[in-house]
């Protein structure tokens, strides 16, 4: 009935990494804030605009480890 795995030890945890929510959430803000770093008509307000995408990125990526914190110890 169960099958062997065919994902090698090592490429296992990388490949549930690449899934998870909180490394999306990551990844997505720092595109994002590489793109406003370069686009000139932003430069009157590329600090602040990287300060709020970052603490938006920090604070979501809190929320998600919050929510599988509370799951993990629901079970």
């Amino acid at each position: 009935m169960n099958q062997p795995s065919t994902i090698p030890p090592v490429l296992g945890p990388l490949l549930g990494l690449l899934r998870s929510r909180k490394f999306m959430v990551t990844v997505m803000t720092a595109v994002v804030s590489v793109i406003v770093a370069y686009i000139p008509a932003l430069e009157p307000v590329r600090e602040e605009l990287l300060a709020v995408l970052t603490t938006i990125g920090l604070a979501l990526v809190a929320a998600i480890a919050y929510e599988d914190g509370k799951a993990k110890e629901a079970v």
